[in-house]
């Protein structure tokens, strides 16, 4: 019985000898995708790719795309190849750059570095035996040196060289090469057999040289009908552990042909706009939102197959002016007073494709509408509505925000009304809790919580220069020798400390480190900085008392309120 995979192969795998993919390369017959990063190998990796080479050891499987009629990225060829002009490429190399670039330049004399083999090293002349790969010296049988492009480097390899350095990229003229060289041997040697010295360098030519002509590399090739998602998905896959190459630079190479650059798009965007480095915001989240805006979908498929070149142009910049207005707005009025505590990143996509339409609106309409988005956003870090199926959320809520923000009429996304809010998921959190953890510190920004140094408003200015970042309210060392049955990592539990503070606070109990804190600051200033962030402090309070649980429950009923005020919404208790 013939099985799917036999009857119908997603891709062919066929061994590509070596002199015929150089050939191809320079021909322009295989380039590169725009998108691939440029070649980073230093000359130590390519020696050991040339060692693995002539030893036949496995080098890797390449992955080939084969290229139809349509021109569908923009495509460049290797370095140090010819430019590719007005040639269309057959294939495009996915995956095998720096191999191939690397054997490219060795074998052709192009690059930065010049390779030899020391065919000495190969052999053992007494006996005239051709020593195994393992009895080779390769720290010296296969060098690299950087090409003579000043006096001083000429003469620092012309005092490395030896009659015995073969020029890699003169492999297609060994045998040339070699008469050159046992001649020049010869003329040394009076008693020197020539005949039998051939013989011997031809048997190491056979065993060490011409793997770098006819060594088989094993190539994957992808037929031309691959889907784009498909090559989008390999392509991920294949680059975990290197430089990301994901939709967005797929993206960049499609459109390119039809005269939009999405790079010189992005790197305009980011040197117009300086919070889209400071949040370190990714590209392709500016394509889900053009999408958005032009499909009605962010959906990873859709931005690969429905996205057009003129919806980019259309779209692209009130997008680009929605994320840095969102972010804008959530520092000044929301408390993100650092890129850390941005509860979700995929919350900007549906928040920054309805931008535009609000920035339209009259200054008091505008006003109604921030609020209504403001709404929207802590309803939606509260309710933790973007902790699965993000991309799914963000067509189903914009698709309402689309009439409900500009003018409050309509349905409201879910999470404004339909999602469970309750304050249990508050008592019981931990700081894993991302979006929970990170929109309560912004929520205490925004209830004017006090920096505890200096008494004043939090600003992202004050958090980078005092380093405040989020420290135990009761220390966890001091939770452990009491024997807690409560979780010190639970997000009630935490608060924006500066650094100094911290010091103070170390792992004593709160009694003890406040009582010295209010000899520092002053006990009315310490009862206002406690209160700002959300923390009683009365003779009778759990804080006062080192009760770590009356402190939780004391909290947590601040907390609620703050909460109900953001979202508009009653906390439940059950």
């Amino acid at each position: 019985m013939t099985s799917a995979y036999e009857s119908d192969p997603i891709f062919e795998a066929t061994p590509r000898q070596l002199s015929n993919l150089v050939t191809r390369i320079r021909s322009g017959e295989i380039a590169l995708p725009d998108f691939q990063r440029d070649f980073v190998w230093d000359s130590s990796k390519t020696e050991e790719l040339l060692q693995s080479i002539i030893s036949k050891f496995p080098v890797g499987t390449l992955l080939f795309w084969k290229q139809g009629s349509d021109e569908l990225f923009a495509s460049r060829s290797f370095e140090g190849s010819p430019p590719l002009g007005e040639k269309r490429p057959v294939e495009l190399v996915l995956d095998g750059q720096q191999r191939l670039t690397a054997l490219y330049q060795a074998l052709t004399g192009t690059g930065d570095e010049r390779f030899y083999l020391k065919v000495d090293e190969f052999i053992e002349a007494a006996s005239g035996r051709i020593l195994d790969f393992h009895e080779v010296n390769f720290d010296s049988a296969i060098i690299s040196l950087p090409v003579a492009n000043n006096k001083a480097q000429e003469k620092k390899n012309s005092e490395i060289l030896k009659p015995s350095h073969f020029p890699v990229a003169e492999v297609s003229r060994f045998d040339d090469w070699l008469d050159d060289y046992v001649e020049g041997l010869g003329s040394n040697d009076s008693n020197l057999d020539q005949k039998t010295v051939k013989s011997l360098y031809r048997r190491m030519r056979d065993k060490y040289v011409i793997p770098l002509r006819a060594y088989g590399l094993p190539v994957v090739t992808l037929p031309e009908t691959t889907p784009i998602e498909a090559v989008c998905t390999i392509f991920e896959t294949l680059n975990r552990t290197g430089k990301p190459l994901g939709p967005f630079e797929l993206l960049t190479a499609r459109y390119y042909p039809q005269g939009v650059n999405l790079r010189d798009y992005w790197v305009e965007a980011q040197a117009s706009y300086k919070t889209l480095v400071d949040f370190n915001i990714d590209p392709y989240n500016v394509l889900q939102a053009v999408c958005l805006r032009a499909r009605g979908s962010a959906q990873r498929s859709d931005v690969l197959k429905k996205l057009e070149a003129g919806d980019i142009r259309e779209h692209w910049n009130p997008v680009i002016k929605g994320i840095a207005g969102v972010l804008d707005m959530l520092q000044a009025d929301c408390g993100l007073v650092a890129p850390k505590w941005l509860p979700y990143g995929m919350l900007l996509i549906p928040m920054a494709a309805v931008w535009p339409e609000i920035s339209e609106l009259d200054p008091l309409d505008r006003a109604s509408a921030y609020g209504r988005l403001q709404r929207f956003y802590w309803c939606s870090v509260f309710t933790t509505n973007y902790d699965q199926g993000a991309n799914s959320q963000v067509g189903a809520d914009y698709s309402l925000l689309k009439k409900w923000v500009i003018s409050g009429a309509g349905d409201p996304p879910e999470a404004l009304e339909d999602l469970p809010l309750n304050s249990a998921t508050f008592r019981t959190a931990s700081v894993r809790r991302k979006a929970l953890y990170s929109g309560l510190m912004c929520l205490l920004v925004t209830s004017r919580a006090e920096d505890f140094h200096t008494g004043q408003a939090m600003t992202p200015h004050r958090v980078q220069e005092s380093q405040i970042d989020s420290h135990h309210i009761f220390p966890k060392a001091y939770l452990k020798r009491r024997n807690s049955a409560e979780s010190s990592e639970l997000l009630l539990n935490r608060s924006l400390i500066d650094a100094e503070t911290n010091r103070i606070i170390k792992d004593r109990a709160p009694s003890v480190y406040l009582k010295e804190m209010s000899k520092t600051y002053g006990p009315d200033k310490l009862k206002s900085v406690l209160a700002s962030h959300a923390i009683k402090s009365d003779a009778a309070s759990g804080i006062i008392q080192d009760e770590y649980e009356v402190f939780l429950n004391e909290r947590l009923e601040t907390v609620v309120k703050m909460v109900e005020r953001a979202t508009g919404r009653t906390l439940t208790t059950e």
